[in-house]
């Protein structure tokens, strides 16, 4: 599949001088691995929970398919899944007691605070990597985690990586509307993308309704990054990526001016004839490329050991094992610490881990386009 030619290009980068100390070819260790799913795959009956439980048995059907994937690849683990609900707490303290779970090498669940804090009292100093697979939980500093979906105080910091890593020369004008939080998200673009460039020129510009001020440059190669949920700048901001171009000096690089909308512009999808949508870039979570070959290869073998077609959860589950697989078998136990800014692109989301003290979060994120009526990458 296309997913793993660029994982393995990942990590043969991100790795290349840790094993070039160790050895003279690039190789995966031979250690089994243990993983243990702990998840309320079960459903009470009732509404909520049967769709619960649909969602977790198709997230454990793209984790199986990953794993069928990573063993022909020479990947050696033993899996253990256990079904827990919320009223299981009594069945934690002798699951915890359990050889099975005391020799664990990386744990994937539980997806209840409640049960998180239950296991984090015994897990306190423990060597093994604690995954939240789909929800983003609090896991103690004490222990090394991996939260695959990050709040979103750190979203804007995700943004900014991937914006940073696809235009390396633009200036960069932050568009807020004067509130606090739109404020808060301008300044922390600002910091991770000079951060990231010291030489990047970027400025802050305040719409109120009509008109931004100060006015915006008419000459740069610009990305206007916009900072709050409401639409209202959408159609200004896009006429002037998509304006004329002045017979100012360097004025035809204007043709690459880019508008990057908020998070909340692609959750809730507004086309307008008024806006030239090449001009418009969209960043999103959970973004699915149909026309991907690697897409098609994953849905039809989904579809050939569940007969139907996969959920979101089937490919989080599926990215999320490749990632795990393959950092496990690069670098052992300590891979999270070892590919602190890790990028992979999977079929659903992008992977790239920001580490805070033990804990480790997801924040990639996707930048979609919807030139000619088709979604797809940027």
């Amino acid at each position: 599949m296309k997913i793993i030619k660029h994982f393995y290009i990942l990590l043969i980068f991100l790795f290349a001088g840790q094993l070039a100390a160790q050895t003279s070819s690039l190789k995966f260790n031979n250690i089994e691995y243990k993983i243990g799913i702990l998840l309320p795959f079960s459903s009470d009956g009732s509404d909520k929970e049967n769709k619960n439980s649909e969602a977790l048995l198709d997230f454990y059907q793209g984790i199986k398919i990953a794993l069928n994937q990573l063993e022909k690849d020479g990947f050696k683990c033993k899996v253990n899944v256990w079904d827990i609900n919320s009223k299981d707490s009594i069945q934690l303290e002798t699951l915890y007691k359990s050889n099975d779970f005391q020799s664990l090498n990386v744990l994937i669940g539980p997806i209840s605070q409640k049960h998180i804090g239950q296991l984090a009292k015994r897990l306190k100093g423990s060597k093994v990597n604690w995954v939240s697979p789909l929800r983003s939980l609090t896991i103690p500093n004490t222990i090394s985690s991996l939260n695959f979906f990050s709040p979103d105080s750190l979203r804007m910091r995700g943004l900014g990586y991937s914006l940073s890593d696809q235009f390396k020369t633009h200036k960069f004008c932050l568009i807020t509307d004067g509130s606090s939080q739109s404020r808060k998200d301008a300044n922390m673009l600002k910091f991770v993308l000079q951060s990231l460039s010291k030489s990047r020129k970027i400025s802050i510009h305040t719409f109120n309704g009509t008109n931004l001020s100060p006015a915006l440059p008419s000459k740069d190669s610009v990305i206007c990054i916009n900072t709050f949920t409401n639409q209202m700048a959408k159609v200004v901001l896009a006429k002037y990526a998509a304006g004329p171009i002045s017979a100012a000096k360097n004025a035809p690089l204007k043709k690459a001016s880019f508008i990057v909308g908020h998070f909340n512009w692609y959750e809730n999808l507004s086309l307008s004839q008024e806006v030239d949508e090449s001009k418009i870039i969209y960043p999103a979570i959970n973004f699915i490329n149909l026309n991907d070959s690697s897409t098609s290869e994953f849905t039809k073998s989904f579809l050939d050991k569940s007969f139907n077609e996969p959920s979101r959860f089937g490919y989080q589950g599926y990215d999320q094992m490749m990632f795990l697989g393959y950092g496990l078998m690069f670098s052992g136990d300590n891979f999270l610490s070892a590919v602190p800014n890790s990028n992979m692109v999977g079929l659903i989301n992008t992977i790239r881990t920001y580490k805070i003290g033990k804990r480790h979060f997801n924040i990639g994120v996707r930048l979609i386009s919807l030139a000619n009526h088709e979604q797809k990458l940027f």
